[in-house]
Order: C-alpha cells, then sequence, then structure tokens
C-alpha cells in the first residue's frame, strides 16, 4: 500500500469504526448497569446484565484493536514516524491510552465496569475534540523531526491520557459525593456525610421500591439487600440536586468557551451539542457509580502515577529546547503553561500528603489542576503565539 492509502485508511480506522465502537460500548455497559440489577459487593458477579456487559467489553476490546491499527496505519500513512507529532494524533494517543488502561485496570483487574462506562465517555469527548483539529498524514516540519519527539511527547500524552482518567474521578467523586450528603442528611437531623449508613430515608413509597426488586429466583443469595436501596436513595438525591436543563445549558457554554476558536458554525454546534449531551448521559448514570470514597482513591492514586511521568517529560522538553534552541528554559507560553500544570498537580498531591486534604476539597484542587493542562493543550497550541505549535494544525 502506498502512504496515501494508509492515510486514507487510518481515518476510516479512526472515524467512523472506532468511534462508533467505543460508543456502542458506553453505551451497552451503561444499559447493563441501569437496567439491570447490578451487585454492589466486589467480591460478586453482576446479577443481572451479564450479556449486556460482555457485549460492552466486546466491543471496547475491538475498538482498542481498531485504534491500535489506526495509529499504526497513521505512522505508515506518515512515511514510518511517530503517530503523536500534531493535535489530532496527540489527541487520539490520549483517548487509546484512556480506554486500553481502563480495560487493563478498571475493567478485569478491579472488576469495576461502571468506571469503565465513564471513561469510554472521555475517550469519545477527546476524539471529538481531535476531529475538530484533524490533520493530514505527512511529514513534520524539521524542528520536530528529532528523536527527542519519541521521548517527550510520548511522556507527555501518557500523562495526559493518566490525567484525563483522573479528572473522571474527581468529577465524578464531587457528583456522587453530593448524592452522598443530601442522603445522610435525609436521615440525621444532624447532617451526618455517612451516605451509605443512611441510604433508605428517601425510599417514601415501600411499595415502588418493592416493585424495582427484581424476582428472588433471578437473584443469588445475599448479593442485593441494602446495596440496591442504596443505589436508588441516591439516584433520587442526585436527581434532585441537579437540574437537567441548567446542567445542559452549562455544559454548552462550557463547550462553547473551549471550541470558539475553531470559527466554524457547523463544528461550533456539534461539539457543543455532543458535549451537554455527554453531560446528561452521564448525569442519568451516577447512581451506578461506586461509593464517593472510592473514587476519591482512585483519583488519588491515578495522579500520583501520572505526576511523576509528567515531571519527566517537562525535564525531556527541556533537554529538547536546548538542542533545538540553545536554552534549556525560556518562558516561552507552552513551556511556562506546562509548568503551571506541574505545579497544580502538585500542589494537590502535596496538600494530599501534608495537609491531609480529602474529599470535595481535594477534587477541587485536581479539576484546577486538569483545566490548568486543558488550557495548555487548546488555548496555547491555537490561541498562544510561541514557539510550540503541532505541525499542519490549521
Amino acid at each position: 500500500m502506498t502512504q496515501a492509502e494508509w492515510g486514507e485508511l487510518s481515518t476510516v480506522l479512526f472515524w467512523p469504526t472506532t468511534l462508533l465502537l467505543y460508543l456502542g460500548a458506553m453505551l451497552a455497559s451503561m444499559y447493563a448497569h441501569a437496567f439491570t440489577s447490578v451487585a454492589r459487593v466486589d467480591a460478586h458477579e453482576p446479577v443481572a446484565g451479564r450479556r449486556g456487559q460482555r457485549i460492552a467489553t466486546g466491543l471496547a476490546t475491538l475498538g482498542v484493536l481498531t485504534h491500535l491499527f489506526h495509529l499504526v496505519a497513521r505512522s505508515l500513512g506518515s512515511g514510518g514516524r511517530v503517530p503523536w507529532g500534531n493535535m489530532f494524533e496527540y489527541s487520539s494517543v490520549t483517548a487509546f491510552i484512556v480506554v486500553a488502561a481502563g480495560l487493563v485496570i478498571f475493567q478485569w483487574r478491579l472488576r469495576k465496569p461502571q468506571i469503565m462506562s465513564m471513561l469510554l465517555l472521555g475517550a469519545i469527548l477527546t476524539m471529538g475534540i481531535a476531529l475538530l483539529v484533524y490533520t493530514d498524514p505527512g511529514p513534520l516540519v524539521p524542528i520536530l523531526n528529532s528523536h527527542w519527539l519519541k521521548i517527550h511527547v510520548a511522556a507527555i500524552v501518557l500523562a495526559a491520557g493518566v490525567f484525563t482518567t483522573a479528572f473522571v474521578f474527581n468529577a465524578l467523586h464531587l457528583l456522587r459525593d453530593t448524592a452522598e450528603r443530601r442522603v445522610a442528611a435525609a436521615r440525621s437531623p444532624a447532617g451526618s456525610t455517612v451516605g451509605a449508613a443512611y441510604a433508605g430515608d428517601l425510599l417514601e413509597d415501600e411499595d415502588e421500591f418493592t416493585e424495582a426488586v427484581p424476582e428472588r429466583d433471578a437473584v443469588e443469595d445475599g448479593v442485593l439487600g441494602d446495596d440496591l436501596e442504596d443505589d436508588r436513595a441516591y439516584g433520587l438525591a442526585l436527581r434532585a440536586a441537579i437540574n437537567p436543563r441548567a446542567l445542559f445549558l452549562g455544559s454548552w457554554v462550557a463547550a462553547a468557551t473551549m471550541s470558539w476558536v475553531w470559527l466554524d458554525l457547523g463544528r461550533f454546534l456539534g461539539v457543543n451539542t455532543v458535549f451537554a449531551l455527554a453531560a446528561l448521559v452521564a448525569w442519568w448514570f451516577l447512581p451506578h457509580l461506586p461509593s464517593a470514597a472510592t473514587l476519591d482513591a482512585l483519583t488519588y492514586r491515578t495522579i500520583a502515577f501520572g505526576f511523576p511521568i509528567w515531571t519527566f517529560a517537562v525535564l525531556a522538553g527541556a533537554v529538547w529546547a536546548e538542542q533545538s534552541w540553545g536554552r534549556y528554559w525560556g518562558w516561552d507560553p507552552k513551556e511556562t503553561s506546562a509548568f503551571l500544570t506541574w505545579v497544580g498537580y502538585a500542589g494537590y498531591l502535596h496538600a494530599r500528603a501534608t495537609r491531609g486534604f480529602k474529599g470535595r476539597t481535594a477534587s477541587i484542587l485536581g479539576l484546577g489542576a486538569y483545566w490548568i493542562m486543558l488550557f495548555t493543550y487548546l488555548a496555547v497550541n491555537l490561541v498562544v503565539t510561541g514557539l510550540h505549535s503541532y505541525a499542519g494544525v490549521s
């Protein structure tokens, strides 16, 4: 095959093939958890919805394979270089890392398929951004054609995938914690925040709850019970705490502030609507997530894993800068913003280690650090003038 044919194949493998496979996997997984009874005890398998979850896992695995083939074809279509030389490729590799790591760590090792649904959503949104900055396969500009591209950008994109996963956990933790606090407040006049211990109070209609419980012969003994009641209570609490109309409009406005730079009305409206609809999907599915404490712990461990990788990437970038421009550091906008991202996540880890910050305060710090990274990724690359740029981005 010629380079042009490899390039065309890589595009088809990315869209519609991989994107639709991820979308199907996300919807199948959410269906399995939202419309069937799923055990909340880690030692047990789901009582129902096994077929839906198997379909979701199969689609996600197939999507990872087609995504990997896309990256290989993209490399061959660009003359054999590494497939992370511009913003489109950077976004594509980030999404690949999120889904591949999600399958290996959270789906198979930790056996928390509920989390995989939201990671797929994050990957789909990342791939949507990639389509907005699509660039045809081709060679790199000479300044980027260095062996340090393989080292520096590979580390940056790996850390970005890890931090994107942590961002999903941070956002979900804040919403799940809101539900647990409301459930606790409904049970205790003193306002205790031990949500799981006070889950039953929002179930005012006992008959309604009884109808939601599957027949006994379809349930394995000892798996359901209070945990299913907790899910029902948290679902009611979340829907009482979050207005879906306000969430839709807020998500649309937030997406608008990020996508205005493309100045293309069709793509502008499309990406904003997709972001807003994604927020509504997340709102609908949130009651089926793990506890706030679990999400908080996962966030901390994920950021602690990604931080050394980002640190190495910044140092490698300084070495690359010295070879390219004759200085290690010049306070270029991209360099400065990458350093501020490092400061943000260092502050998060420092607060957790020395001040004992946990829960909502820690999540807010983590979200702030991620938004700095997102500013580096979008605004600095597309708006701010500097030495750093991705080849071929128009």
